[in-house]
């Protein structure tokens, strides 16, 4: 049983390369209900190897968090979801049936598994077996392709099998991130399947009534909260029915993207000090997007290494 879930329930969609702690506290600090990391190879996990073990670690102000793997070998999945459970006891582990990256197509893991699906069932079977008290989830797409749509059948089997929430992305995997994603999909299996369904896939796009009236018990929001954590209070208005809040100032935004690079720069993120912000620059980008200069701060922001750097270029906001 998930526990921690509440109706209308926002989550922060794990995304590689971009939700690392850093961003996830951030995120709940702004109005995310709870948040998953970056997904990481099975195999990897019961490596040990310390920038795998830095990619799943998180703080508790994160909490609830979800720790997401993906793998297409039932065993070796459940051996990492063990070891996870043991070392960082998360608020829950999620497998990851969604992925269009090669990285995890070509290890017959993420989506290319929704050709399989009772491979999918194999590995959840194994995995909620295994596990002693921590919530298995899962993360699913509609489908390979519009040939080949699985839900709600498959979720339901997923759930036979164990998996006590589900996360449909409306798209399929050739789809990849483009078109709409199919809402309508999303409500038949949340109507469809006895456990919670998270609905995934433009949801800053859905209006008041579109919220208030679907049968998910909450919605994961992905690349439109990259650098704008504030589309998690819009949302949550429109649940509501109330007044979207205004969009954020320059200063405000100057002031996240400063927060967001000291955090980076604390010391805990290998490779990144406060002498070199390289790795953090695309996500500072990010929150500094929309305001007035960008242009201006974008040629900048290339030439800026260091947190004093930084500081002295967004001093005009700040």
């Amino acid at each position: 049983m998930v526990k921690f879930l509440k109706p209308n329930f926002l989550f922060l969609a794990p995304m590689a390369g971009f939700s690392n702690s850093a961003c996830r506290e951030i995120c709940r600090e702004y109005g995310a209900d709870g948040v998953v990391s970056e997904f990481v190879y099975s195999r990897a996990v019961l490596s040990q190897a310390e920038k795998i073990m830095q990619k799943i670690a998180f703080t508790q102000s994160e909490r609830p968090v979800g720790i997401q793997i993906f793998g297409s070998d039932p065993c070796e999945v459940a051996d990492a979801s063990v070891l996870i459970e043991e070392k960082l006891s998360p608020d829950f582990i999620d497998i990851n049936f969604g992925c269009p990256a090669p990285n995890a197509t070509h290890a017959g893991a993420g989506s290319a598994l929704l050709k399989t699906p009772d491979k999918m069932c194999a590995i959840v079977k194994k995995v909620s077996q295994t596990l002693k008290k921590t919530p298995l989830t899962a993360k699913m797409r509609t489908g390979w392709d519009s040939t080949s749509i699985v839900v709600p059948d498959v979720a339901k089997a997923l759930v036979d099998n164990g998996v006590q929430m589900i996360t449909l992305h409306g798209r399929t995997k050739a789809q990849g991130y483009e078109g709409d994603a199919d809402w309508s999909l999303i409500e038949k299996t949340a109507e469809s399947v006895s456990v919670a369904v998270i609905g995934n896939g433009s949801v800053e796009k859905l209006t008041s009534s579109q919220l208030r009236s679907s049968a998910c018990s909450g919605f994961m929001i992905g690349r439109s909260a990259l650098g704008n954590p504030w589309i998690f209070g819009k949302v949550r208005a429109r649940l509501e029915g109330l007044p979207e809040p205004e969009d954020p100032t320059p200063q405000e935004r100057a002031s996240l993207a400063l927060r967001y690079a000291e955090i980076m720069a604390s010391g805990k993120y290998l490779g990144i000090d406060v002498e070199n912000l390289t790795h953090a620059k695309v996500q500072i980008m990010r929150f500094l997007k929309n305001a007035s200069g960008f242009k201006k701060l974008r040629v900048g922001l290339k030439n800026v290494n260091t947190l004093d750097e930084l500081k002295e270029l967004l001093c005009e906001y700040i």
